[in-house]
């Protein structure tokens, strides 16, 4: 498992999340920190080699847009104690 992306960084009222991008192989791995946002205020847009998460919750909004290395498709999603997690296929596209 190579992580390959972290980053923490504020600007102005957005804020960009913690994000860890890794690859697994046939699949890459994101993990967003993303406190105090109920998962039903979580959008995720998914383009062939880049993921944008947005999210926003009373005072909090949170965007991130993450390049990733390769075309991919969705595969799971999982959200738990603040903590987005996406599974993304490497397609061979």
């Amino acid at each position: 498992m190579k992580e390959i992306y972290s980053k923490k960084d504020v600007t102005g009222k957005m804020i960009e999340p913690s994000i860890t991008l890794r690859d697994e192989g046939r699949f890459l791995r994101i993990s967003a920190e993303l406190p105090g946002v109920p998962e039903e205020k979580i959008r995720i847009d998914l383009e062939k080699t880049s993921v944008t998460i947005l999210a926003s919750d009373t005072g909090k909004q949170y965007k991130k847009v993450i390049t990733v290395p390769c075309e991919v498709r969705f595969s799971k999603k999982r959200f738990s104690e603040g903590i987005l997690e996406l599974i993304l296929e490497k397609t061979d596209s």
